[in-house]
């Protein structure tokens, strides 16, 4: 049986990647080349909720995709995609982020209610004008009610799916920008 390591002690990872793509190119390869890097201006999309939650946004959609295969060839068409894409997208999630600083609460389920109590002497009067009030007396009624859940009903909640992340939601709508598929070493050794 042969003794020597797979891989050599002085083996420099930053020399020697590692590379699997079948079809395309994977990010790692783009980022390692210096191509894809979220960091630098032209690659800059928008709206930011702030700069600390792009930087994050932007480490996650890095780390989530590093081995997956970009879906478009060549590299400067995907990017052009990807930047329409973020800059899509993005508006619509700033809400979420504010929900998120205010501290919205995932364990709690609101339900809110309004109705109105109406009187009157003559049922046959109608709604008068824009106002839309009966000519006798009525009242508004409105209340919120919170349902805290138990340990158990947050899990599962968490558990199916129903609460996702702020930039997870982000990356998950811009999967079609990958390949669907893991990258597989075809020629395995």
């Amino acid at each position: 049986m042969n003794d020597v390591p797979i891989i050599p002690d002085d083996w420099d990872v930053s020399k020697h990647h590692d590379y699997h793509a079948v079809v395309t190119v994977q990010l790692c390869e783009l980022a390692n080349d210096g191509f894809f890097d979220l960091s630098r201006d032209d690659w800059d999309f928008g709206p930011k909720y702030s700069p600390e939650q792009h930087a994050l946004l932007c480490e996650k959609i890095t780390n989530h995709y590093w081995f997956r295969e970009i879906a478009l060839v060549p590299p400067g068409i995907w990017k052009r995609e990807f930047l329409r894409k973020m800059n899509e997208i993005m508006p619509k999630y700033m809400s979420l982020y504010a929900l998120r600083e205010e501290g919205y609460n995932i364990g709690a389920e609101s339900e809110y209610y309004k109705s109105r109590n109406i009187y009157s002497d003559f049922p046959q009067t109608s709604l008068q004008g824009e106002t839309q009030d009966y000519a006798s007396t009525g009242n508004d009624v409105e209340y919120e009610r919170i349902k805290q859940l138990s340990p158990i009903e947050l899990y599962k909640k968490l558990d199916d799916y129903d609460y996702k992340d702020v930039d997870m939601m982000i990356i998950k709508e811009i999967e079609p920008l990958f390949s669907c598929l893991l990258t597989v070493n075809v020629n395995g050794y």
